[in-house]
């Protein structure tokens, strides 16, 4: 009989749960579990909608760069097609100075400019 006195106090040591603390616990962890998941979620979504949004800020700067440059190039065209211009050319000082050539020689496409002697 003596074993078996030893044996009650052990069992009354070992707090055995019940079923509805158990799923007490079961419930509070899933609680804690939805919620982290939650806020992770939220945390990624405002992360990527950060990129999404500092992309379209970037992208946006450099359209009104590119729209700059191309009107810029647009002017220098106008500018490079004016100084180009035959009224340009001929009233340039150093064009006006050249003189004609007194006996230009022509040379045909089809003979050999450089000859071996």
């Amino acid at each position: 009989m003596e074993s078996v006195a030893i044996s009650n106090p052990a069992r009354k040591r070992i707090k055995k749960r019940t079923l509805s603390e158990r799923m007490e616990t079961g419930l509070t962890a899933t609680l804690f579990v939805m919620i982290a998941v939650i806020c992770l979620l939220s945390l990624l979504f405002l992360s990527h909608s950060n990129r999404v949004a500092t992309k379209g800020h970037v992208l946006k700067v450099l359209r009104e760069e590119r729209a700059s440059l191309i009107t810029q190039n647009e002017v220098l065209g106008m500018k490079i097609a004016d100084l180009q211009s035959l009224e340009n050319l001929e009233s340039d000082p150093k064009i006006a100075s050249m003189v004609d050539a007194e006996k230009p020689k022509f040379i045909r496409g089809d003979t050999a400019i450089a000859q071996n002697k």
